[in-house]
């Protein structure tokens, strides 16, 4: 599968993929649209789906209060059309 997406690829006999991204362009107003675009032009049908993860980073000893910081994950599920290798 030539231009294919590696991960696309390693997975072209369930013909679903799964990727997480904690990449900051998606947080472009933009990204996230324009992703699903270019997969459904191309063939793909993508969800994404943002999970916003607190990440404890600090515990005051004398309060025991806990600072905890955003983590952003991108969950991309990329579905398309299954090989047909070993399907009979």
């Amino acid at each position: 599968m030539p231009g294919q997406l590696p991960i696309i690829t390693r997975h072209a006999l369930s013909g679903r993929a799964h990727v997480n991204s904690e990449d900051p362009i998606f947080n472009e107003p933009l990204a996230i649209p324009m992703l699903i675009d270019i997969f459904s032009e191309r063939g793909y049908h993508a969800v994404v789906d943002k999970h916003i993860q607190e990440v404890p980073e600090r515990v005051d000893l004398t309060t025991g209060a806990i600072t905890c910081r955003s983590k952003v994950v991108y969950r991309i599920e990329i579905n398309f059309e299954a090989s047909k290798i070993r399907r009979g």
